[in-house]
């Protein structure tokens, strides 16, 4: 099956060959810090160029097999990766760093086996496998050392084994997630290529072998079996989605209650170590909060809500699911219509879904509605690679406040929700960029012009 973005970049105008590998070779020799272009060096050629030299393949399918076993800390997967090469490109490359706990350059001694279109293949040896980086933050890539034809669907398996990630201390215990690792890494339980704008569709099978009985909640459709004794469950994202928004958690029952519920239409799970009166307040905020998501934004874009309520004080969002403290529970709903099903491209786009999201949450009390000054400029959309996970952290203020501004050029903020309804409508599941939310701005608009809006984000 192919994924939605596979099928899409069709389209796109993608860099002559030389062009693209002349990037790759840059990104491979680590020269990725000057990367820090400008909106006019954005453009669609240029643009592809990079995110083909840094990611090289489009997955057209992912399946993964997790067995863990508590008593000890330990995981083993089997992965079964289908992709096409990237125009370009002849050599795989996937991200994958699912310890976290072996020191730079000694990943690949997780690695198992590994086989490519059924040629079986040396994880420990550089002829077979190396590892490089795409950015100074991002895991470990490891580059599979065959060249690959192009115009061709060809097949990963990857079989690794390792201790399980450390949880900081407050985590649930002994838990199995994909939720910890260090900052700015994305998925890291199972190869994947680590670029927002991939949507494939993700089939997960998790396996615990223990005793005492666990529940599971996540992304997508989740069916629990049994399989020898070993508690299973399958989880099914059933579209395309991007791999870092696919989520999971395994926990055991006796430290957790669960409430199921319906809000507006939409099925939601509630797994939570707090007190039954928070349990109750987070389904109020739930149940108020998605009523007005879809009055403003249109139907809830996933089929189900999982939500791992804990004691944080802040939140991660997931396609269909989070897990999040009550006080920033509001706040990651809202990112299921931004960042979990409206998706960006590039890293360096992410900023979208935070500002986007901070306006919305305040805009009712006159949030982030003081007019910008003249002189204001940030490289909010420019100052960090396209390759590299994360974001400006000003998206939650200043990125909030160009919104506030646009709002009022719009004619006030019901003229803004009405803009950003369209551009879910339109885009969801479509990646799209900073150039191209400018210009939708640009077309809605007459007041604030390309130049002005540049300056705000990229200068």
């Amino acid at each position: 099956m192919r994924s939605a973005s596979t099928a899409g970049r069709r389209c796109r105008r993608w860099a002559a060959g030389a062009a693209v590998a002349a990037v790759a070779a840059g990104f491979v020799a680590g020269c990725t810090s000057g990367d820090t272009d400008s909106a006019g060096a954005n453009t669609p050629d240029s643009l592809d160029a990079k995110l083909a030299a840094a990611f090289r393949v489009d997955l057209t399918a992912h399946e993964t097999t997790l067995d863990y076993w508590p008593a000890n800390d330990h995981v083993r997967g089997a992965a079964v990766l289908h992709f096409e090469m990237r125009p370009g490109q002849s050599r795989a490359l996937f991200h994958f760093n699912p310890s976290r706990r072996l020191p730079p350059g000694r990943e690949r001694e997780m690695l198992t086996s590994l086989q490519l279109d059924g040629e079986r293949l040396d994880p420990s040896d550089p002829a077979d496998l190396q590892i490089v980086r795409t950015g100074r933050a991002a895991e470990p890539a490891f580059e599979v050392q065959r060249e690959l034809a192009p115009d061709a669907t060809h097949e990963l398996r990857v079989r690794w084994s390792s201790p399980t990630p450390k949880a900081p201390p407050g985590w649930f215990y002994p838990n199995f997630d994909d939720t910890v690792g260090p900052r700015d890494e994305t998925e890291t339980l199972w190869p994947t290529i680590s670029s927002p704008e991939e949507l494939t569709r993700h089939r997960i099978r998790l396996r615990v072998h223990a005793d005492r009985p666990y529940t599971m909640l996540g992304s997508g459709a989740i069916r629990r079996t049994e399989t020898s004794g070993v508690q299973t469950w399958e989880l099914d994202t059933r579209r395309p989605i991007a791999s870092h928004t696919v989520f999971f958690a395994a926990i055991p029952c006796h430290q957790v209650r669960v409430v199921s519920f319906d809000a507006g239409g939409v099925r939601v799970r509630i797994v939570s170590d707090r007190s039954p009166a928070v349990v109750r307040r987070a389904r109020q905020v739930t149940q108020k909060t998605i009523d007005e998501l879809t009055d403003d934004f249109g139907p809830f874009p996933m089929p189900t809500m999982q939500i791992l309520l804990t004691g944080w004080g802040s939140g991660m969002e997931y396609f269909g699911a989070t897990r999040t403290g009550i006080g920033s529970l509001r706040h990651e709903l809202g990112h299921m219509y931004f960042g979990a099903a409206t998706v960006n491209r590039t890293w360096r786009d992410t900023w979208i879904d935070e500002s986007v999201v901070v306006w919305w949450e305040g805009h009712d009390r006159h949030r982030h509605s003081r007019p910008l000054p003249p002189w204001i400029q940030t490289d909010i959309a420019s100052g960090r690679t396209v390759v590299e996970p994360g974001f400006d952290l000003a998206a939650y203020g200043l990125g909030a406040r160009v919104l506030g501004q646009v709002a009022h050029e719009l004619g006030g903020n019901r003229q803004m929700i009405a803009f950003l309804a369209d551009l879910h409508r339109r885009r969801a599941f479509h990646p799209y960029t900073t150039d191209d939310l400018i210009d939708d701005l640009v077309a809605t608009q007459p007041t604030i012009d390309r130049t002005q809006l540049e300056h705000w984000l990229f200068d």
